[in-house]
């Protein structure tokens, strides 16, 4: 049994090849760029979204520590990546991660919010390679996660099964507020 963040993780690694452009919506810490960076090898390009300087700058720390130099990190939040992308053009990309809820150790009344999230699917799911994945990890143990996950689920049920297939990997023996995987693969 997989724990969420790896479960998330060995999704994108099933689909991700060297050379792809990828897309971390969600900076945050760092840890998802920098797992996406060794998937996506030197060839391949990560863009990396985050509003919170904060997270820009552990980030650069982290990546620096790791030799990492194939990550974009954009101080936007990711309902502006598919602006972003096209201003590079960039007109297709290979993987999505979204690691909702807020900064570790940080403000945690600064968090993702579902009207940001379902815009940021919105442009990016038609920019996904068929074949491909967005990896949602939603975390509803707080008002605003809970909150999110009610409507980002609502909104991902509403996706026609002839366009994706979506599967939520969550623990059962948890309580309500634990965190939880959806995959979105694109047909």
């Amino acid at each position: 049994m997989k724990q969420i963040i790896p479960f998330a993780h060995d999704i994108l690694k099933e689909s991700i090849s060297e050379g792809d452009t990828v897309v971390d919506a969600t900076l945050g810490n760092g840890h998802d760029s920098l797992f996406l960076s060794q998937l996506v090898g030197e060839r391949g390009r990560v863009f990396s979204f985050d509003i919170q300087q904060e997270a820009l700058d552990q980030s650069a720390l982290l990546f620096q520590e790791h030799n990492v130099n194939n990550v974009d990190m954009v101080l936007k939040g990711h309902e502006f990546a598919s602006d972003v992308l096209r201003e590079k053009d960039i007109s297709s990309i290979e993987g999505v991660i979204f690691n909702l809820g807020y900064l570790p150790g940080s403000d945690k009344q600064i968090a993702t919010s579902s009207s940001t999230t379902i815009k940021a699917i919105n442009q990016l799911f038609p920019l996904l390679e068929p074949q491909r994945y967005i990896v949602i990890v939603v975390y509803p143990g707080h008002s605003e996660g809970q909150a999110e996950k009610e409507e980002l689920m609502q909104f991902l049920s509403g996706i026609p099964a002839k366009e994706a297939d979506i599967v939520k990997y969550q623990m059962v023996n948890r309580s309500s507020g634990a965190p939880f995987a959806v995959a979105l693969y694109k047909k």
